[in-house]
């Protein structure tokens, strides 16, 4: 969109998309600010020449409300001064999201109105995991700090703390099961994959922005058809 027109290339950009999923559908459009105004209107009469009755969707990133600042709006048309007008009229709506979802907009949602961050549930569970394993490293650390100067003879012996960190080596080669080297290298696999999706989607990005700037000097060197990406 240039200077709020709609431009050619946004024509061909929805064709593509109806080629590579056809399962969906093309709805309507979105933006960002506050309550609709004349600029949102004649966006969205452009956006009826290419589909039947959109929906427009706005959100504002300002709002203090607790409420999410999602407004979804449809055209209707009114009389008003003898002249037919397009206005919006805001609809309802209802959110259906995933277990997924949920936890990754977790923090976000939280967000007080002063605009200080709250921690969500799964930061504080990180938060409490940190800690505690934060705490046994210092306290194995110190239990081998011990050890190490009862060897060099710096300190005297204790044979009850000596047994007791017997005893806590022993209860270690429980976390050396296959079934929990399993579980470990599975867990590294999914979070190996989630790194590698990540990456694979900042090249697609890339490219597709590469493909674009690469039409751009194509159609004004006017010398063919504009090669078509294959990452929308």
């Amino acid at each position: 969109m240039i200077g709020y027109t709609l431009t050619r290339s946004t024509t061909t950009k929805e064709e593509q998309f109806k080629q590579v999923f056809k399962e969906m559908e093309f709805l309507g459009w979105y933006t960002t600010g506050g309550p609709p105004d004349a600029s949102d209107i004649h966006i969205h009469k452009q956006v009826c020449e290419i589909i039947e009755s959109p929906l427009f969707l706005k959100l504002n990133p300002l709002t203090k409300h607790t409420d999410l600042p999602v407004s979804v709006y449809e055209s209707v048309i009114d009389i008003i001064n003898g002249e037919a007008t397009m206005l919006f009229a805001e609809l309802t709506y209802t959110l259906a999201t995933e277990e997924a979802e949920r936890i990754g907009v977790d923090h976000v949602a939280r967000m007080t109105a002063t605009g200080t961050g709250e921690n969500s549930t799964v930061a504080e569970h990180l938060i409490a995991q940190h800690s505690a394993i934060k705490m046994l490293h210092s306290r194995v650390r110190i239990i081998l700090e011990y050890v190490k100067a009862v060897e060099s003879g710096e300190v005297p012996f204790n044979h009850e703390i000596l047994r007791e960190a017997n005893a806590l080596c022993h209860r270690l080669p429980v976390l050396s099961t296959i079934k929990f080297k399993t579980d470990f290298y599975d867990q590294c696999n999914d979070v190996g994959l989630m790194a590698y999706l990540g990456t694979i989607t900042k090249t697609c990005n890339s490219m597709n922005q590469f493909i674009n700037k690469f039409n751009v000097l194509y159609d004004r060197q006017g010398i063919g058809r504009r090669m078509r990406g294959l990452f929308f």
